[in-house]
């Protein structure tokens, strides 16, 4: 099986271009489109250190869509299991997470392993978004809102629990918000809560872990995201009990509240901090969070587990009782906090809100409510853009700007949040209608106005990057964005900044143009919105 880089649509083994994208296949599975001869696959929908995730069609029951996930071999065997055991502990963990029936709970439907040797389960497939993309979109959430999110998944995993489970992964990307025409109707609705990735969750019942020595299950190794994982999550050997559940929820708590969780950092810092620091202070990022509310969140992160809620359950009781006592705030002016490493610049819909200071943040007063367009650039780093939703109902919202060192040498096409990365970007991109170049990452030419771009040809090591010979043109680099344009573009086709071949940048007009479909601000010589595309 073929998968295309872009659109990570799925093709078979003699498809070597993508039909939609013009971009070259890559094998990714043995065997064809059809896994076990029931679930044709479609595209993939994410990927992470322990398999993948791929959308297929149930060919037995023809319309019905279902999540595939393909687990990593390795992670099934081990030094000191018998040649035969690794699938019987994948039948067993697999049927122990299928036995978990509950509304909150994402279920597991089939398991198997292909001709082709290939581990697989087989899950509903959830049509909505996960807590990543919303808390990418706005942020930060209410205290009203992060509790009716997590009762739900509180609900859940207490219901493995029952049935001895402990999830070990909890994380906002595996926790799944199903839009409903009900919640999409009423404000702040985030819909039905569903939670996933039981399938490789270890059991916790003492009677099921006959591969596992000693008195209770223990970790062996890392398996998680450090992010989100308990301190003795991180011992080899540790056992461990749901209390360990109940820090990754008290985690992902703190994230809805404080814009991200409480350690960050590579695996080796995240691990020094957990073992040795207790958790910052949530109100140190929000000023609008009771001590009522932090000390129930902070509750849930002490380092001894007996120092913990000793069930999800119990630990939601505590929570709900502290937003009780919160008043809701409505009609306030909103107040948007983008974090971002010093230097770094804020562009809000293409203009510039300011640099950010020694503090790490800068304060917006002035974004409406609506979805908007965030930028953070920063010089020689990869710069942060996405969509962001500012909410009407006047609480704070904190958005941590991610903004990762530039490295030339390794092009990732994915990542396990399932997030996309534009192909060709590392060596850049051309308008196929008039030829002119671009760094990547651009929606519309700055020249034409076009929205078709191909892939330029890596350059031999001698050619600089800004030079591309195939097209007779040399590349500005933009002032603002650093995005590269060619010699003859009036405006950067990235952020609209004006451009001129003597300087690289022109002096910015005081005088505007807003497109009447979406109301984003350009240069008043702006042919073209660089948001929608529409001709001015």
């Amino acid at each position: 099986m073929r998968e295309c880089p872009r659109c990570e649509k799925c093709y078979a083994d003699d498809v070597a271009v993508c039909p939609e994208d013009s971009v070259k296949t890559r094998h990714t599975l043995p065997g064809g489109l059809v896994l076990a001869e029931r679930y044709s696959i479609q595209k993939r929908l994410g990927r992470g250190a322990m398999g993948q995730v791929y959308l297929a069609v149930d060919q037995n029951l023809q319309t019905r869509q279902v999540a595939v996930k393909t687990v990593r071999p390795e992670l099934l065997n081990s030094d000191d299991l018998q040649e035969g055991e690794a699938i019987a502990r994948f039948e067993r963990e697999a049927r122990t997470a299928a036995s978990i029936q509950h509304p909150n709970v994402v279920d597991v439907t089939d398991f198997g392993k292909s001709t082709e040797g290939i581990f697989y389960l087989v899950m509903e497939y959830v049509n909505g978004e996960t807590l990543h993309d919303l808390l990418r979109r706005e942020g930060t959430l209410n205290v009203q809102r992060t509790l009716a999110i997590l009762e739900q998944v509180a609900a859940g995993v207490e219901a493995a629990h029952e049935h001895g489970i402990l999830h070990r992964d909890l994380k906002p990307a595996n926790i799944f918000l199903m839009k409903t025409r009900r919640s999409q109707s009423s404000a702040g609705g985030d819909g039905f809560v569903k939670v996933g990735d039981f399938g490789l969750a270890k059991i916790i019942d003492d009677a099921a872990t006959e591969a596992i020595s000693g008195s209770g299950p223990a970790s062996r190794g890392i398996i998680g995201t450090p992010d989100y994982m308990a301190p003795e999550q991180m011992e080899p050997g540790k056992k461990l009990d749901t209390r360990a559940d109940v820090y990754a929820l008290g985690t992902i708590a703190y994230h809805m509240l404080g814009g991200r969780p409480p350690f960050s950092g590579d695996i080796t810092q995240l691990i020094m901090q957990k073992m040795m620091q207790a958790a910052p202070s949530l109100r140190t990022f929000r000023t609008d969070i009771s001590e009522s509310v932090e000390r129930a969140v902070m509750h849930t992160l002490e380092r001894d587990p007996s120092a913990r809620p000793a069930s999800a359950m119990e630990w939601i009781d505590e929570f709900g009782a502290a937003v009780a006592n919160v008043r809701v705030t409505k009609g306030e002016d909103a107040r948007v906090v983008v974090m971002a490493p010093q230097g770094a610049e804020v562009y809000v819909d293409d203009e510039r809100q300011g640099s950010v200071g020694r503090s790490g943040r800068i304060i917006l007063n002035s974004i409406l409510p609506g979805r908007h367009l965030l930028r953070v650039a920063k010089p020689g780093e990869s710069e942060d853009e996405r969509e962001i939703e500012i909410r009407p109902d006047g609480s704070e919202q904190i958005i941590q700007a991610q903004l990762r060192p530039l490295d030339r040498g390794i092009h990732s096409h994915g990542s396990s949040s399932g997030l996309r990365s534009t192909a060709g970007s590392q060596n850049g991109v051309a308008c196929s209608a008039c030829g002119s170049s671009y760094s990547g990452n651009v929606r519309f030419c700055g020249r034409c106005g076009g929205t078709r771009f191909v892939p330029i040809a890596p350059q031999p090591a001698s050619v600089p990057i800004s030079s591309h010979p195939q097209f007779g043109v040399t590349n500005l680099s933009c002032s603002r964005c650093n995005a590269l344009n060619p010699s003859g573009t009036k405006f950067c086709g990235k952020c609209g900044a004006p451009m001129t071949p003597a300087s690289g940048f022109g002096i910015p007009r005081p005088v505007q143009r807003v497109c009447p479909r979406c109301s984003t601000l350009h240069p008043a010589t702006a042919r073209f919105c660089g948001k929608c595309g529409l001709s001015f």
